[in-house]
């Protein structure tokens, strides 16, 4: 039970900083919206879109980004050039 906890722990970290880089190296647009709304509508999309896959060091977290892209598509947003 320790290492499934220490495990989600981690993922959580690792979805934490997937999503900081999302939102902002993406260049996510949409008329009106606020930072928060982005924010909020690209942990979403990274959260549905984010799988754990093992891998040689255990099982990690990774994101899926057509289905990233197609969430933050469907939500209203355009892809703008990346930073």
């Amino acid at each position: 039970m320790k290492m499934l906890s220490g495990f989600a722990v981690s993922s959580a970290v690792g979805l934490t900083l997937l999503t900081a880089c999302g939102s902002t190296s993406d260049g996510w647009m949409k008329p009106g919206m606020t930072k928060e709304q982005l924010d909020q509508d690209t942990a979403s999309c990274l959260l549905n879109s984010s799988m754990v896959v093992p891998g040689l060091r255990g099982p990690h977290n990774t994101v899926d980004q057509d289905r990233y892209r197609r969430c933050m598509a469907d939500r209203g947003y355009t892809a703008g050039p990346a930073n």
